[in-house]
């Protein structure tokens, strides 16, 4: 077999014809379908643990696709509970949780809300009204009567005694001698009738403590009568409409008693004390997760899952000069809002987050949301500071991220796989067939649409088709990274603007795709001037031996381009084989140093089966300080290696790329169409221009990959520039050094006017000196 030259159309960008289809989704893609189907999958099973992970490359639409697509799954269902913490009277500082159907959180707060101020102008004015004032004073008089006998008698017997009863400045009383009695009255008193004197007038206190305790239990008790007769009515209503959901009819009945046997906390004014007792925060309900506007329940993408952000907080207001908080303080997070629906997070801010991460899965191991203070951990505890009850945990969380963040932080953790079963990938392109180009024209439709264009071009789809087949480096594949196509249609739709051109155009996508060339491509045009010049010497005609133009591929910021670099050889006689400099030096990696250590299994193989292989050659990329990786130039370093040996000039005016096995079969390489371009641009801009001979050649493996620029194809139609595929190292030599490689005959020896016959010469020569030293060293 020798190399096969490429026409035009194998290897320009591609045109295919569709019919754009309407409603595109992205997750109708066929690089997408298997996600789509592992998102379907894992939100159908109610398991423990069968929660997401959507994995894609960046711009593969994983996240808005994603969205969009649990949103349309989310629609069909139905609406997910309120959830109201309420006021937990017998432990405040342990608030209870209420799920309600949605719409009904609201409507009871509202109720609750509307009740108090209600009672407290009912309460004040009973209380204020002539009728209570009167049965206060009646239990008053009687109480007072009572205790009025008492001290008569006492007062009448101590007077005989020439004593009388007198209360202190502090409310006490005592027996004093009276100021008219005679002196024989008072020295009359024997110490016997002193000491009934004051076991009576103990007798006489205690009867006016019990009966000030009795009355104060008699207005307490009326008290509770008049407000029962204003909250229980009132309640009751509240009751026939709530007490059907999430056990309110037990918290309203403990807010009865609660309102009852307190009336007072009605005559609280704010700012008087403890706010907290005031009944509009006492009796208020906390309307934690309000679904009165949902239809269904949420999809919820939290873009910072601090610990706050997705299990709530617990805020509070100053008062008084200090710091106060409550119940009614608690905050909801973005999982108490997802609750019932779906939670998505970004890989990469949960991993910015580790502790998320460890409360995300205990949070989903014990199936509640748990409220914890982190922020306040090492602050003094804060009196009457809440420690809610948790809510039950039902929802999905998917997590999507780049396979970067699913191997670095996720897949390491032990609990990963406990927790998230569904791994749903997204492939990095999809196969060319008519659906898919369909689906894909659809989507590329509406992303004219959302610019604000008034519609795109046939021909300006196809390109753009032809583009995101030249981003899967595959003719055959459509690359999945579906935003970077839009991009596209968002610069080419303001150019368009521009020249007040509201319909997208081929031209105005070329003009696109090249201006963003040309933006990035500083870097790469500088190294282009460089060769240019000869500063990096890289010839684009004449031969030389031992020296060929590989072809390598650059990456700076968001833009890739090929280069050639120069790989040269030398041999001598030895017994070293093959010596890599870059390995010898450090420079190069380990995919490097195994492609240079399989030319040494090729050279030996092929042309050390009769004779030992005495030799020694070294190989290198010139003007290379970077470090070299890679074994996309092993065939280029073969190339060098045969010329050196052969003695045979190699052609200047082709680059070559491709791998080689000790076989010495070309195997694909990535970056094909790049490298093309790069040698096409340097021998377009070198003096002279092309010259129509020069080309590159790539391994067959790698037709498909190629999908070259529009000026390269012009160039390759036009004769101006080839592109050659080759299957095997033959066929490269045989191209590049002008003569044919030569068959292996009977005795292992090969015809002497061919590359293999002057390599096997050469080789003799080499073994033939070794031999000689050897004997005179002997």
């Amino acid at each position: 077999m020798t190399a096969t030259e490429r026409p035009a159309a194998e290897i320009g960008l591609p045109r295919f014809a569709v019919n754009p289809a309407p409603d595109a989704q992205v997750f109708d893609l066929d690089s997408h379908a298997r996600a789509r189907a592992a998102l379907d999958f894992g939100l159908s099973v109610d398991g423990l643990g069968f929660n997401i992970f959507l994995v894609g490359e960046d711009r593969a639409a994983r996240m808005t696709a994603t969205l969009a697509y649990l949103n349309a799954a989310v629609a069909k269902l139905p609406a997910t509970s309120d959830w109201i913490y309420l006021n937990n009277f017998r432990h405040p500082d342990r608030p209870t949780p209420h799920a309600l159907p949605a719409g009904m959180g609201r409507k009871f707060r509202d109720a609750t809300a509307a009740l108090i101020p209600r009672l407290r102008e009912a309460l004040a004015a009973s209380f204020a009204a002539d009728a209570y004032r009167a049965r206060v004073l009646a239990l008053r008089d009687e109480a007072e009567k009572e205790v009025a006998r008492d001290a008569d008698e006492l007062v009448q017997a101590a007077r005989a005694h020439g004593l009388q009863l007198v209360q202190g400045q502090d409310g006490a009383l005592r027996l004093l001698r009276s100021e008219h009695a005679p002196d024989e009255a008072s020295a009359s008193v024997d110490p016997q009738t002193e000491r009934a004197l004051a076991v009576a007038l103990s007798r006489v206190q205690l009867r006016a403590v019990a009966a000030r305790a009795q009355l104060a239990s008699q207005v307490q008790e009326l008290n509770r009568g008049v407000a029962g007769e204003i909250i229980s009515p009132a309640v009751e209503a509240l009751l026939r409409e709530f007490s059907g959901f999430g056990g309110l009819a037990r918290w309203l009945t403990e807010l009865r008693v609660d309102m009852i046997e307190t009336p007072e906390r009605f005559q609280l004014a704010p700012g008087a004390g403890n706010d907290a007792e005031l009944p509009e925060l006492r009796y208020s309900v906390n309307l934690f997760v309000d679904r009165g506007e949902e239809s269904h329940p949420l999809v919820v993408l939290e873009n910072n899952p601090n610990y706050e952000n997705l299990f709530g907080w617990i805020e509070y207001r100053q008062a008084q000069g200090s710091v106060q908080t409550d119940f009614t303080q608690l905050r909801a997070g973005a999982i108490h809002h997802a609750n019932g629906g779906v939670l998505v997070l970004r890989a990469e801010a949960l991993a910015a987050n580790p502790a998320s991460w460890t409360y995300l899965k205990a949070a989903l191991r014990d199936r509640q949301i748990v409220i914890e203070e982190l922020q306040r951990k090492d602050k003094p505890p804060v009196a009457g500071t809440p420690r809610p009850d948790p809510i039950p945990l039902a929802l999905k969380v998917v997590v999507v991220g780049s396979p970067h963040w699913y191997r670095s932080f996720f897949e390491g953790d032990s609990d990963f796989r406990t927790y998230f079963k569904v791994t749903a990938e997204i492939d990095t392109d999809g196969v060319v067939d008519q659906r898919n180009l369909d689906v894909y024209a659809g989507l590329i439709a509406g992303m004219a649409q959302r610019q604000g264009a008034s519609g795109i071009a046939p021909e300006a789809t196809a390109r753009l088709l032809g583009i995101a087949a030249r981003w899967a480096e595959r003719r055959d594949r459509l690359t999945a990274r579906v935003e970077l196509i839009e991009d596209l249609v968002a610069e080419a739709t303001t150019l368009g603007r521009r020249a007040r051109q509201k319909l997208i155009s081929d031209e105005l996508v070329a003009a696109a795709y090249e201006e963003r060339r040309h933006r990035n491509a500083r870097f790469e045009e500088r190294m282009l001037q460089t060769m240019v010049e000869g500063m990096m010497m890289i010839d684009t005609a004449g031969k030389a031996i031992g020296r060929v133009n590989a072809l390598t591929v650059n990456t700076a910021t968001d833009h890739r381009f090929g280069t050639p670099v120069r790989v040269t050889a030398r041999s001598f006689a030895g017994r070293a084989g093959v010596v890599n400099i870059e390995r010898a030096t450090g420079m190069s990696g380990p995919i490097q140093q195994k492609g240079a250590m399989v030319l040494e299994g090729y050279l030996a193989g092929r042309f050390a089966q009769t004779r030992p292989l005495s030799f020694a050659c070294s190989i290198t990329f010139e003007q290379v300080y970077g470090g070299v990786e890679g074994d996309s130039a092993s065939m280029a370093e073969l190339l060098a290696v045969l010329s050196e040996l052969a003695q045979l000039p190699v052609r200047q005016d082709i680059a070559i790329t491709g791998s080689v096995n000790q076989e010495g079969h070309a195997q694909a390489i990535g970056g094909a169409h790049w490298k093309v371009e790069g040698f096409h641009r340097l021998c377009t801009a070198k003096p002279g221009g092309l010259t129509g001979t020069q080309g590159v050649i790539v391994p067959q493996a790698n037709c498909v990959n190629l999908v070259v620029q529009d000026d390269v194809a012009a160039d390759v139609a036009a004769g101006r520039f080839h592109l050659w595929s080759v299957a095997t190292v033959e066929d490269v030599a045989e191209l590049m050094l002008g003569f044919p490689a030569g068959t292996c005959d009977e005795s292992g020896g090969y015809p002497p006017h061919t590359i293999f016959g002057r390599v096997a010469a050469r080789l003799d020569a080499f073994d033939r000196i070794l031999a000689a030293r050897d004997r005179a060293s002997g």
